[in-house]
């Protein structure tokens, strides 16, 4: 290893904020998220029972989703073993999740009225999402850190 991978290697800079989005913050969010979404639309449960439905999918997708996160999270803190690997499907699992949730609400029976208040919002929400997996996903194909800190261990890819 030369000297400046010696330098970048490391969770340090962008590759501890990842780490810290991917244990912390991004499944609190998404429970938080959760968590409002269930009790504004409780109300509204027994007169649309799809909307229902489209919570409990949600919910459960939601909470693998955290829980992947996390291992993800906590992987590449600790410089596992195959940790670049696991941050790469979780970021495509729920890259791809941002985007079938486009197509719930559709699918589970919605009725249009609703499919259309929460059409633009879902749509803004999956774009803003689908980017910065995106970019996290491209830090971690490009990052000389990552380069640095995995390559020794045989992760990397």
């Amino acid at each position: 290893m030369n000297e400046q991978q010696s330098e970048l290697k490391g969770v340090k800079g962008w590759l501890l904020l990842l780490c810290i989005n991917l244990s912390i913050l991004d499944p609190f969010a998404n429970l938080f998220n959760l968590a409002i979404g269930t009790h504004l639309g409780r109300q509204y449960f027994e007169q649309n029972p799809a909307l229902q439905k489209l919570m409990v999918i949600n919910g459960v997708c939601s909470i693998a989703l955290a829980v992947y996160s996390i291992y993800a999270g906590i992987s590449l803190w600790r410089v596992l073993s195959n940790a670049v690997i696991t941050a790469k499907k979780y970021l495509g699992a729920a890259f791809a999740y941002s985007i079938l949730s486009l197509f719930l609400p559709h699918l589970i029976g919605l009725s249009e009225e609703i499919q259309k208040e929460v059409g633009a919002t879902s749509l803004f929400n999956s774009f803003v999402t689908a980017l910065y997996l995106y970019a996290w996903y491209q830090y971690l194909q490009r990052s000389k850190r990552v380069k640095a800190t995995y390559i020794a261990i045989g992760s990397e890819q």
